[in-house]
């Protein structure tokens, strides 16, 4: 089965791995890692550089659904995309739970 993640943006939820909502601490960070901005160069202890996600590799890919508004919800699915949704975590969710029933 396949939700709606953004305009015109489906993704199957068998694959769906994890939502991150945007109220989770390291959101902007992660947002900005995958956007391709530099966010290493702007801490300024070590100890935060250990908290970073892992590198990128070459199979991770993201999947900007957002079209330029706020992005509320990041999707990480289990063949390594990344997806930014306008859509609410908890919205998210609430669909994959209706389509399980």
């Amino acid at each position: 089965m396949f939700i709606a993640v953004g305009k015109g943006v489906f993704v199957p939820t068998e694959r769906i791995h994890s939502v991150v909502p945007d109220s989770f601490v390291q959101f902007g960070r992660i947002k900005k890692i995958y956007q391709g901005i530099d966010v290493v160069t702007q801490f300024g202890d070590e100890n935060e550089l250990e908290n970073l996600p892992p590198p990128l590799s070459a199979s991770v890919s993201l999947i900007d659904a957002s079209y330029g508004k706020a992005v509320k919800s990041i999707i990480y699915m289990d063949s390594g995309q990344i997806v930014l949704s306008t859509l609410e975590a908890k919205k998210i969710i609430e669909k994959i739970k209706k389509g399980r029933r």
